[in-house]
């Protein structure tokens, strides 16, 4: 008797609770979510004055970046002591791997280079190529904004036995870019701007280090 009581109370319950759950369910998914907008870097591939092609390989490793910046969002500072990121607008990759395949496209399109290879290449190359990105954000201070890059690159000569003797070069670059328009997307224009009159110092110094 007292089991079949209790099912009697179960069943109605759940004809009450469960109606509610689904329904409840159902206007939850019906909520609008906030849209994320994904960026990425570009620009054209800059114009290199044509010079003797050099028979050198070269080899990208992958990129590295300061922890700070490793990640998808789109960093603003304030001040020096302050970090901050948009809530809907987001790099499409991390910035470090995407500094570096624009960088391998640039090398490439300037056939200075018997062939450029990325770093998921498994080909020999005669000259490594490593990246390091200091600074990659936008300073946001009441006197305007600017996109601020800054990029250490080293050449190492992959044939050379003493690790003294490896490093060809190592630089850094650094450039603020100021924006056009006061937006995350202008914020993604200037740091392309930024990152593409690097690019062709960064290939003309590489060419003139092998030659």
């Amino acid at each position: 008797m007292k089991r079949k009581l209790f099912l009697e109370y179960f069943l109605r319950t759940a004809c009450v609770i469960f109606p509610l759950f689904f329904l409840g369910g159902c206007s939850s998914l019906g909520k609008p979510a906030h849209e994320i907008k994904y960026y990425i870097l570009d620009y054209p591939a800059p114009a290199i004055k044509q010079m003797p092609q050099i028979d050198y390989t070269i080899r990208l490793n992958r990129f590295t970046i300061a922890a700070a910046y490793n990640t998808q969002n789109m960093i603003f500072r304030p001040d020096k002591y302050t970090l901050d990121y948009f809530s809907y607008n987001r790099w499409a990759v991390n910035p470090a791997d995407m500094v570096a395949d624009i960088l391998q496209r640039d090398l490439q399109a300037a056939g200075l280079f018997g062939a450029v290879f990325s770093r998921y290449s498994i080909e020999d190359a005669h000259y490594i190529l490593q990246g390091s990105i200091g600074e990659f954000f936008l300073r946001a201070e009441p006197n305007g904004k600017r996109a601020v890059l800054d990029i250490k690159v080293t050449l190492k000569d992959s044939k050379k036995r003493e690790a003294q003797r490896r490093v060809v070069f190592q630089k850094i670059y650094y450039h603020e870019e100021p924006l056009t328009e006061q937006t995350p997307r202008g914020y993604c224009e200037a740091m392309s701007r930024a990152l593409e009159k690097l690019s062709g110092q960064i290939t003309l110094d590489i060419y003139q280090a092998i030659k």
